[in-house]
């Protein structure tokens, strides 16, 4: 069987620890039987590692990650390389594009997908390796994985059996929900449902039928080309709703999403990580804090307090599922109004290539007394910019060197530079990016 992880979120939900430079699954988090600290990458990998499947299984990750992934589990690990993030189905889609055309996987062989960041017990790999099972015994396009809930989160997806087939090794499913209300989780769970631990199995032909079926080609290289076009979608939205021959494996060893701060709480052995002191009359309150001043809690109950250069977040336990909206809006606010922005660009071409360079061209306008920063990416990718200048006069500061230029200058910009253009009257700009992986 081959194994698809799923590792290419940038983790929003544990805010403020974790960014777009520093996704929740490469925190060291995890302490291992050791007492070292881990990542949820490096726990999963182990644990594959400790069961031989890391051989089968390859890593769905945007191309950002490539350098982080290499660095905690090695260089040997088979990517499959997102040109962007578009959740998912278009994350699972394309992996099943390349184990394919790559690894020649025939359309008979069984695929299980898995994310990053669930702890898990050993003995969730033995369940694991019995859905091709599922699949075989009761004719389902896809099988899952479930585990009792313990209340009505809005959290999970919810695996509603079939009557009577709920205390059975491997059950046949009436219906899946995905993150339902707290009133309607409330109902599956009365009527025997699991929670979904985000895995999937399914035969590559299906999939690639569903490739067909969009009008979407089935080989790797030709899907990286029309990628973008892809539906922003989670798997479990796109494909496992909508499916109605399912079939479910119960786990009933330990399971944690690790994606929560409130999972990520319960799993530290300290209830202060970082400069921080609890005071009187406090009852499970949590502090992680990397900034190098203190913080102090006094009075609080049930509370995340975590700080990190990003920002501070103060946040009831049971709030998890309300953090991902509140960092959007506050984000959307601390954006320049309309008549304050800087620059307008506009998307002249976006191409993707099979070696994962991202080569993007965008015409810029300048107004006068404006200007556009050359900002160097942090993630280990190699990046190319080039600046020309259509039509206007303007000033460019390239490590700390002045020089006034016209129409027909270009100049070209890497990772080591500082550089800023200034606009001294309406200034035309073409820039092209090319990103590509050391």
């Amino acid at each position: 069987m081959n194994i698809i992880l799923l590792s290419g979120g940038s983790g929003v939900r544990l805010w403020p620890l974790s960014n777009e430079q520093r996704p929740k699954q490469f925190i060291p988090l995890i302490k291992d039987h050791s007492g070292q600290p881990k990542s949820m990458l490096q726990h999963v990998w182990s644990q594959l590692k400790h069961r031989n499947l890391h051989n089968s299984t390859v890593i769905a990750t945007s191309v950002g990650q490539q350098a982080l992934i290499h660095d905690q589990i090695g260089r040997e690990v088979d990517l499959v390389l997102e040109p962007e993030k578009r959740d998912t189905f278009p994350a699972i889609l394309l992996s099943v594009a390349y184990l394919y055309s790559h690894r020649g996987v025939s359309r008979d062989e069984p695929v299980a997908v898995m994310s990053v960041d669930s702890r898990v017990e050993d003995s969730f790999y033995d369940a694991l390796i019995n859905l091709p099972e599922a699949l075989e015994s009761t004719g389902a396009n896809v099988a899952l994985m479930g585990v009792k809930p313990t209340f009505p989160s809005r959290k999970y997806g919810y695996i509603v059996p079939e009557p009577d087939t709920e205390k059975l090794p491997i059950m046949t499913i009436e219906r899946f929900y995905e993150k339902p209300n707290a009133q309607d989780a409330a109902l599956y769970i009365e009527r025997g449902a699991l929670w979904n631990c985000g895995v999937f199995c399914f035969k590559v032909g299906f999939l690639l039928d569903l490739l067909a079926s969009m009008g979407l080609p089935q080989t790797y290289e030709e899907l990286l080309l029309v990628y973008s076009q892809l539906e922003i979608r989670s798997f479990d939205y796109a494909v496992v709703e909508r499916e109605r021959r399912i079939a479910a494996l119960m786990y009933t060893g330990s399971w944690k999403d690790m994606g929560t701060w409130c999972t990520v709480a319960e799993e530290l052995n300290d209830p202060v990580v970082g400069k921080g002191f609890l005071g009187k009359d406090n009852n499970q309150v949590q502090i992680v804090n990397e900034l190098d001043i203190p913080i102090i809690a006094v009075g609080l109950s049930d509370i995340v307090i975590a700080a990190s250069k990003e920002g501070i977040l103060v946040s009831h336990r049971g709030s998890d599922a309300q953090l991902k909206e509140a960092v959007q809006l506050m984000k959307e606010s601390l954006l320049p109004k309309s008549d304050s922005i800087e620059t307008h660009s506009r998307l002249v071409d976006r191409s993707v290539f099979a070696d994962g360079t991202i080569v993007t061209t965008q015409r810029i306008h300048l107004k006068a007394g404006m200007e556009r920063i050359f900002e160097p990416l942090m993630d280990g990718r190699r990046q190319i910019v080039s600046w020309t200048v259509m039509h206007g006069s303007s000033r460019v500061v390239k490590n700390k060197e002045g020089i006034v230029v016209s129409s027909g200058w270009n100049v070209t910009l890497e990772n080591r530079d500082e550089a800023v253009i200034q606009a001294l009257g309406p200034v035309d700009l073409l820039e092209i990016t090319t990103i590509t992986n050391l």
